[in-house]
């Protein structure tokens, strides 16, 4: 009875008992669930996945003798298949392990592609002279004066451009990472961002192999013979015979941070839950870049002389430069995606993009190192692992 009176009274030590037990049960029931979910979890993630990139970054064109003169003619340019590349398709996959009951991720990944092209053209067009008339004697002699018979001549040649360009490309990105799992709540409910920092290691090259092949033009130009009245058409026509090959690649390593982000939009991970992914990148790599360009032509004017070709005059040019030097390049890249995961299980599609500031030297003569990149959409499967 003093019991019960004390307590209608207040008594400050069985309220801090009740206090103590009623925090002690909400407790236990926020931790018992965590707990479970935590042994639940996968300590092993396994993903595997492929793109298909579009690739940035262009060499300096290669522009063979005529080739303004061959574009007069509505011929294509060699400069417009030099560049082609065609997407490049590969694979990626990574590994992740993050123990129980800890923060931390430790990550490795590897993503490859590559793309090969090859193209040639050819272009032809008649090109027509103005008509001249001639006499025609019985023994075939073309005479001004005579007794034979006034017919019309109409030269013509043939002008023609002949090309063609073989590219290859091909990148392998390494990265070696440990992320911090910050936890739910840092960007709203239903949220789990990691950052990374670590280490990526970039290998590429690009090849190339030109070959072009033109007579943009003809002239027709009547001459006068070595006998009074005999005449004749002389025909003369520009030509060019030009050739490119070039490789350049990029080997490097540096330190990498990265954040990854995945907000769930509908459901739960239990049941399936459809998500957001997003994420960046930055990198700056320490690498050696190799080049090796050469590159010949020859420009001629041929005149047909009794129905002989002579060379009237001939312009070589060339051009040989092997370099490997020692670069610095920043790298940045970001991704979006929308994935459905589960508890064990996630397949996500999105868009990537990864740019390399001065990776390769794109030069002809002289150095050029432009940014190279790759961007496209990927997908990926992963799966869980231990628990």
């Amino acid at each position: 009875m003093s019991e019960l009176v004390n307590t209608q009274n207040g008594n400050p030590q069985l309220r801090w008992r009740l206090l103590a037990t009623v925090s002690a049960i909400a407790l236990a029931t926020h931790i018992v669930p965590a707990s479970a979910q935590d042994a639940n979890r996968p300590t092993v993630w396994i993903e595997l996945g492929a793109q298909y990139e579009n690739i940035t970054g262009q060499n300096v064109p290669f522009v063979p003798p005529y080739d303004a003169a061959a574009r007069d003619l509505s011929f294509p340019s060699l400069t417009e298949i030099e560049n082609a590349l065609g997407k490049s398709f590969g694979g990626e996959g990574s590994l992740s392990f993050q123990p129980h009951g800890s923060d931390w991720i430790f990550m490795a990944s590897a993503r490859y592609g590559r793309t090969h092209t090859a193209r040639a053209g050819h272009a032809q067009k008649a090109l027509i002279g103005p008509p001249v008339a001639q006499y025609l004697t019985p023994g075939g002699k073309h005479l001004k004066t005579g007794g034979g018979s006034n017919y019309l001549v109409t030269p013509s040649a043939t002008a023609y451009v002949d090309q063609s360009a073989d590219n290859a490309e091909s990148h392998a990105i390494v990265d070696f990472q440990v992320g911090k799992d910050v936890g739910l709540g840092l960007f709203g409910r239903g949220t789990e961002s990691v950052f990374g920092f670590g280490a990526r290691y970039v290998q590429m090259s690009a090849s190339s192999r030109l070959n072009s092949h033109t007579l943009p033009d003809a002239e027709f130009t009547v001459k006068q013979g070595l006998f009074p009245g005999k005449y004749y058409i002389q025909q003369s026509h520009h030509n060019s015979a030009s050739s490119a090959e070039r490789y350049s690649s990029f080997r490097a390593l540096g330190p990498s941070l990265s954040l990854s982000n995945t907000t769930d939009l509908l459901g739960n991970v239990d049941d399936g839950a459809l998500s957001v992914d997003w994420g960046a990148n930055v990198a700056v790599l320490f690498g050696r870049q190799q080049t090796h360009v050469q590159h010949q032509s020859t420009a001629r004017k041929i005149a047909r002389i009794n129905g002989r070709d002579v060379i009237s005059s001939q312009m070589p040019g060339s051009g040989n430069r092997t370099v490997s030097r020692h670069v610095t390049v920043p790298n940045v890249g970001g991704f979006a995606a929308v994935s459905y995961r589960f508890t064990n299980a996630k397949i996500s599609a999105g868009y990537r993009a990864d740019f390399f500031f001065g990776a390769l030297d794109r030069g002809l003569d002289t150095r050029d190192s432009a940014a190279l990149g790759f961007h496209g959409p990927f997908a990926t499967v992963s799966f869980g692992l231990g628990g």
